[in-house]
């Protein structure tokens, strides 16, 4: 239906998508019609790893986003949502329950469990993590499919965090602290320090450590007798207290990396990194992002915990015709989310509970581990051919749920009338999936302006599920019956990228490829059938494919770049949920439906004078549902979750000298992420972020800059994630208005 609303929403999309190209356009022309001169700045050359090999970014026939460690630091990006509101097409939101594993984020609209894969340099890791942004050297973003050398998981495509590597050159770090206070909250601090030492000619250290607090801005109102619970917001008596800045949350971890050259062209690089994140509360309001007070007739600590680590062992060989790289890493992670009750056993049980004499409290766990290893050959050859090949595995163990400690107070109406135990729910699941791939891609320049490159990749996946469950719900309404399925599947993808270089500077290219997801196993088949709903036992690898044309140009002499891409994607045989059987995570998935995805997205960066410089990017996408499966809740036209049509990016620099030793600097930045229908399908509204900051850099190496983050201080709805206990409409919100400053010493 056409309204109003939505012409100017889509009318702003396409303005900012005009202006950007205005700009190149107007930008690129100036430039071209007088010869820039000799100390004019021009922007570097991008080189990206993520195709496998070392890579200028304006030569790979793909959609790829680099983000450099500079522009993570100007912009103040320390968190996933600080850096993924500035990718065009790049959006997430909360899907699942708790906080801990429930974020997700999508690439082109291709939205759901495991379609865009989250690298730390070689290891694929759980997208639902949040690496702090600590000594990053990059952060590249390629859009997707990329089946044939990352495999599963990567439909959509890959967001890969990539560190700083030791050095043997020379001796050098920093250190930066910061401080900031949110706008009727708490406040934030940061600290860390980084320091490279060379050992011997041929060895090197490397080391990052750092502690994050970021200030709580939600208040819990207590009501310990109910009555304000109960009258719907009325009935205070003067029993009710607050509880300030609930959701306050400590981050601490290292990282550490020794590089040893064995000899000229072996090299070896073992690496630790650790983060745990303790939080007193989840950024989650109550129906409402303005909402900042939650009401609860017990001041429950709803305590959160992230904690993981990863270890690996990298190794080059260089050889004449190319190079051998190995990677083998362990992975290792656990999570708590804990959770008042309260409410949910009010409305399970009804009225007579209100006033219970003791909190109920719900708890989530999960345990994972990942072994993976890859080795691959990379070619260097001097001829028109070159290509790659490599051999993957992993081995993914996951074990999580709710454990027997939903309590149960011994002294509410609730065991008296219904004589429970002391466990109302509990239940375990465990997955085990073993995954290995071959995979190649061989490049062929036809001639020196035309290359075309083709591969795939052959993948066996298998999976093995089980659950368990008991609690005196079991009790009360009948044991369910203990699951366990296995599932196994194997399959190609295919690539194919066609590119044509115009001239020196503007290069032309088509892409098709295919991408999957892999399967797994239905372990409530049992439980389902109890319930009298027939459900396989489990389901196969979903696959799509992507029809993709783009151009990459630079422009004025390096002064403007200017790159776009349009896609066109077919996703079959989608992964759906066909079942709820009698609630309680007893769901059921099907290969079923099909969607498709359509859009574009364009970047570009320009310098408007030696010492003014505009940078921005705008995505477009229109996903949605085109066959059902069958499936009654969905109907066809249903735009995929968490996806907005539209988003973008701008962002203006100014650097300025202020003296022989000290130069001025400023930035300041805008996003726009348009509305989309979050996974519990509510209407998540649009909603923009104005960040900006003035700094000044000393010849002797000290940076001290001004922030202000959300300038406007608008409330982003990160999307709706389930309660554990089912019990409220929760919405994850954004922080408030911020300001701080950063003060910075390299050495």
């Amino acid at each position: 239906m056409f309204t109003y609303t939505k012409y100017l929403r889509r009318a702003a999309g396409y303005s900012l998508a005009a202006s950007l190209m205005g700009s190149v356009a107007f930008v690129g022309s100036a430039y071209a019609a007088e010869e820039a001169a000799d100390e004019a700045p021009v922007f570097d050359e991008i080189i990206v790893t993520s195709t496998k090999r070392a890579e200028s970014i304006q030569d790979i026939p793909i959609s790829v986003t680099a983000i450099s460690q500079e522009t993570l630091e100007l912009s103040g990006a320390v968190e996933f949502a600080d850096y993924a509101t500035s990718v065009p097409n790049l959006s997430f939101g909360f899907a699942g329950e708790g906080r801990q594993t429930s974020r997700q984020f999508q690439l082109r609209g291709i939205s759901g469990r495991d379609t865009t894969a989250f690298y730390i340099n070689e290891t694929a890791v759980p997208t639902t993590m949040d690496p702090r942004v600590i000594d990053v050297n990059r952060i590249e973003v390629l859009r997707g499919p990329q089946g044939s050398l990352f495999g599963a998981r990567s439909m959509g495509g890959l967001v890969r965090l990539v560190t700083n590597q030791p050095s043997t050159d020379d001796v050098y770090g920093n250190v930066h602290a910061g401080f900031g206070t949110v706008h009727e909250g708490g406040e934030d601090y940061q600290f860390d320090a980084t320091v490279n030492i060379p050992i011997a000619d041929n060895a090197a250290f490397k080391a990052t450590a750092y502690y994050i607090k970021d200030g709580g801005f939600i208040d819990r109102q207590v009501d310990p007798d109910a009555s304000t619970i109960i009258a719907g917001g009325a009935g205070q008596n003067g029993d009710e207290f607050l509880n300030e800045d609930v959701n306050e949350d400590e981050t601490y971890g290292f990282a550490a990396s020794l590089l040893l050259n064995a000899s000229e062209n072996i090299s070896i690089t073992p690496s630790i990194i650790y983060q745990k994140t303790d939080s007193d509360g989840p950024a989650f309001v109550d129906n409402d992002v303005e909402n900042l007070v939650k009401v609860r007739q017990f001041d429950v600590d709803e305590i959160g915990r992230d904690e993981w680590y990863l270890a690996s062992v990298e190794a080059s060989i260089g050889l004449d015709a190319g190079q051998i790289v190995t990677s083998v890493s362990y992975f290792d992670r656990e999570t708590l989310d804990v959770e008042d009750g309260s409410l949910f056993m009010m409305g399970f049980f009804g009225p007579p509970v209100a006033a219970i004499d003791d909190p109920v409290t719900t708890r989530e766990v999960s345990d994972q581990n990942r072994f993976t290893a890859e080795a691959r050959f990379v070619s260097e050859f001097e001829g028109p051919v070159n290509f790659i090949a490599g051999v993957f595995y992993q081995k993914v163990e996951t074990e999580g749920g709710f454990p027997v400690d939903s309590i149960i107070p011994g002294g509410s109406p609730i065991a008296g009338l219904f004589g429970l135990g002391t466990s109302f729910f509990s239940s375990n699941v465990t997955t085990d999936q073993e995954e290995i791939g071959f995979f190649g891609e061989v490049t062929l320049d036809v001639t020196e302006q035309l290359s075309i490159t083709a591969g795939g990749r052959w993948f066996d996946v298998s999976t093995t599920s089980a659950r368990s469950d008991a609690g005196s719900l079991f009790d009360l309404f009948g044991a369910p019956v203990p699951g366990q399925n296995s599932q196994s599947d194997n399959g190609f993808n295919p690539r194919v990228a066609v590119e044509f270089a115009v001239n020196d500077d503007v290069s032309l290219y088509a892409n098709v490829a295919k991408g999957f997801r892999p399967g797994g196993a239905n372990a409530s088949e049992a439980t389902c059938a109890a319930f009298g709903t027939i459900v396989p036992s489990g389901f196969e690898s979903d696959s799509l494919w992507n029809y993709e044309g783009g151009f990459k140009s630079t422009l004025a002499e390096g002064r403007v770049t200017f790159n776009a891409s349009a896609f066109h994607i077919v996703w079959s045989d989608r992964q759906t949920s066909i079942a709820n059987c009698g609630g309680l995570g007893f769901g059921a998935i099907d290969n079923v439906g099909q969607a498709k995805a359509t859009g574009f997205e364009a970047e570009m960066s320009a310098y408007i004078t030696d010492s003014v410089s505009l940078s921005g990017g705008i995505g477009y996408v229109d996903a949605r549902v085109t066959d059902t499966g069958g499936i009654g809740s969905v109907e066809v036209g249903d735009p995929l979750f968490n996806v907005p049509e539209w988003n973008g990016a701008a962002a203006l620099d100014i650097n300025v000298p202020i003296s022989d030793d000290v130069d001025g600097y400023s930035r300041i930045d805008f996003r726009y992420v348009g509305s989309s229908i979050s996974a519990q399908g509510n209407e998540r509204p649009e909603y923009t972020v104005l960040n900006a900051r003035i700094g000044a850099q000393l010849s002797d190496g000290w940076d001290v800059s001004l922030y202000a983050n959300n300038i406007l201080d608008k409330r982003a709805n990160f999307a709706d994630p389930t309660e554990l206990s089912d019990a409220l409409d929760l919405i994850a919100v954004s922080r408030p208005r911020t300001f701080g400053i950063d003060l910075r010493k390299e050495f």
